[in-house]
């Protein structure tokens, strides 16, 4: 029989999944992913990962697919991947971009089909541990239960607090938010501005705002007019983080 605290995180997952209230599923499906990232860092990463040989991935692999089985969580040690969904309308959705120190592929945790997808943005590096073996490894190391109990709690009110910015913000807004979330998790400080180390087009951009191309396109312009976003000769994003900031509010 499953231990109270092991039930206590499938709940808490489980009701993650059904923070909708009304919002499309995929949408509160991203917030709780990405707020869940932060759980698997620091010493619980550190039980799980020793004597593992990494697995390598391509740019443009897929790590797993929506529709897949396999429970099996994706610990990057070098890359970046980009982890999203696809709506039931056929649109892709992108939810947050993973650096290496992230994990992918959590969300495997409460589900055994996956809804969410992962893709490799540039060679990526990664250590795979099977959902069961992570579960050995918490009954050994009864803490690293609690700090996962006390992380799913904190993930939960993250997620409402991105579900309720994707219900009120404009576009600009959501833009602004998307912009400052890529620089928090894989920016490099450049000065007074913060460089985005890899390529995003602009598809892939209004992917992770949750709106068209065409208006995301309109917002970076007005963005790139008051200096807040600029270009590298790469193609690379380049933030005036406290002018986002600021604007963001």
């Amino acid at each position: 029989m499953a231990s109270p605290k092991h039930r206590l995180v499938q709940l808490a997952a489980t009701s993650g999944l059904e923070l909708s209230l009304g919002f499309d599923d995929s949408i509160s499906q991203a917030a709780v992913s990405t707020a869940l990232v932060s759980v698997f860092r620091g010493k619980f990463c550190d039980a799980l990962l020793s004597n593992r040989k990494p697995t390598s991935f391509q740019k443009h692999d897929v790590l797993y697919d929506v529709g897949a089985n396999d429970r099996t969580f994706f610990f990057l040690l070098s890359g970046f991947v980009k982890v999203g969904t696809i709506t039931p309308d056929g649109h892709e959705l992108i939810y947050d971009v993973r650096k290496g120190g992230d994990v992918v592929g959590e969300l495997c945790a409460s589900q055994l089909e996956r809804r969410d997808r992962a893709v490799a943005l540039e060679d990526t590096q990664a250590i795979l541990v099977p959902y069961g073996e992570m579960m050995v490894v918490l009954r050994k190391q009864p803490y690293l239960m609690d700090r996962l109990v006390e992380g799913f709690c904190r993930a939960l009110t993250e997620a409402y607090e991105q579900v309720n910015t994707l219900a009120v913000d404009d576009t600009v807004h959501r833009l602004v938010k998307a912009l400052l979330r890529l620089a928090a998790n894989i920016g490099q400080r450049s000065g007074q501005m913060v460089d985005i180390p890899t390529y995003f087009t602009q598809e892939e951009i209004s992917q992770m705002v949750g709106a068209r191309r065409e208006r995301v396109s309109t917002a970076l312009n007005f963005l790139r007019r008051r200096g807040m976003v600029r270009y590298s000769n790469h193609g690379h994003l380049n933030l005036d983080l406290k002018a986002l900031e600021s604007y963001g509010g």
